[in-house]
């Protein structure tokens, strides 16, 4: 019989990271018949693979290149036999009750997917992620992110999306991936969000299925180049006529700004030429992106303001 959940790890360079994340879903309270692990490595350097391969029942698929966490989660879809895909990043460690809590929301609220309660590693009093919200530039945020997890949030309820870092989403069709392998890193859970809602499904915060999130990546030029460019391509993509408009001159602002800061030598940030590069890049994608909001997927939806 299939598990119900096939939980997706995307790995890239995660040794350090994996044995706890792995470690913590030994002792989960689901069942093990109810779920699957499968580790996708990214071409690591670091044998992340070979740590993962030494987990009994953990299915590791080893990909020649690094595709991104994008299309990596699409290439563990393939090897995934579950009702759900759970994606997990290996800088978390899940509570001993997550899968349990995510099949108890699963189980109240057919069809919709499942949005983890996130805390942060280094003070786990603190949220990370209560689920996803937009801004009026069509870039999304973590709700009560840093704010003191002070049972605000215990309602659960809808919301307009999920953190990938540890979400539960039902299993696209056989052959069907789940995310634009365009936007390689950064907003693909965002721009799923939009599709996954246009289609009228619906996104639930889970506040009891806890997970620990060690945040540290946005700091990094790759982090300022793919979510500029990605959160201005998704605004385009599926915001109404202001929200695209706002996402373009956000992004053209901020490039503009530490462009001129660099001129002056008065650079405004470690990562200028990282954004500058993403507002490059963007215009490069941007003609395939409107034919697809003004063609095969046809008019963009109306803006969320789930928070």
């Amino acid at each position: 019989m299939p598990p119900l959940f096939s939980v997706l790890i995307v790995a890239f360079n995660s040794r350090d990271h994996l044995p706890t994340c792995l470690s913590a879903l030994t002792t989960q309270t689901l069942p093990r018949e109810q779920f699957e692990v499968v580790v996708v490595d990214n071409a690591s350097a670091d044998g992340s693979a070979d740590v993962a391969g030494q987990y009994a029942g953990v299915a590791v698929v080893r990909l020649p290149r690094n595709v991104g966490f994008a299309e990596g989660c699409n290439r563990g879809g393939r090897h995934a036999r579950g009702a759900y895909w759970v994606l997990l990043n290996p800088d978390t460690v899940a509570d001993p009750f997550w899968l349990e809590e995510l099949a108890r929301c699963v189980s109240e609220n057919p069809g919709a997917a499942i949005a983890s309660k996130l805390v942060l590693t280094a003070d786990p009093t603190r949220l990370n992620s209560a689920g996803l919200f937009l801004l009026r530039d069509g870039r999304g945020a973590d709700r009560g992110f840093h704010q003191p997890d002070d049972g605000r949030y215990e309602g659960g309820g809808e919301v307009f999306g999920g953190c990938g870092a540890a979400l539960a989403v039902p299993a696209p069709p056989a052959g069907e991936g789940l995310f634009d392998p365009r936007l390689f890193l950064y907003a693909e859970d965002l721009e799923w969000a939009w599709r996954w809602r246009r289609a009228g499904r619906r996104v639930v915060f889970c506040p009891r299925a806890v997970v620990r999130h060690q945040v540290g990546a946005g700091d990094s030029a790759a982090h300022a180049f793919y979510s500029e460019r990605n959160r201005a391509l998704v605004g385009v993509q599926w915001g109404d006529p202001v929200t695209a408009v706002l996402a373009v001159a956000g992004l053209m602002v901020r490039a503009g700004r530490v462009l001129l800061y660099s001129l002056l030598r008065r650079p405004k940030g470690r990562h200028w030429r990282a954004i500058v590069g993403a507002a490059v890049d963007f215009w490069r994608l941007l003609p395939g992106v409107l034919a697809e909001r003004f063609g095969r997927w046809g008019r963009p939806t109306a803006r969320h303001d789930l928070q």
